[in-house]
């Protein structure tokens, strides 16, 4: 066996020797249907909050207000789950303005 090749299969077997005793560290926990349909649920409600301030009558009143829209949108987006949850809490039932 040449130097050459000596140096390679060591250089081989050491590498292959290195990446079988590395491994990553992973952890797996339980995530409860609940967790999943409650973080599913509050993403939507953020789309929902986005997408009404999208619109070019909600724009307009926001301005009317001294709000900027591209603000409120900003706001939104920086908004934790639970503020969320609690600004969107009942909006299905506030009376809709035509």
């Amino acid at each position: 066996m040449s130097k050459v090749s000596a140096i390679g299969f060591s250089v081989l077997v050491g590498s292959l020797a290195f990446a079988t005793s590395y491994s990553p560290v992973t952890q797996a926990d339980i995530v409860s249907t609940h967790e999943i349909v409650h973080e599913a649920r509050t993403g939507f409600d953020r789309a929902q909050l986005t997408e009404q301030l999208q619109r070019q009558d909600v724009r307009e009143q926001l301005i009317q207000f001294g709000v900027n829209p591209d603000e409120a949108v900003m706001r939104v987006a920086a908004m934790t789950d639970a503020e969320v949850r609690e600004l969107t809490a009942g909006i299905d039932q506030l009376p809709a303005r035509v």
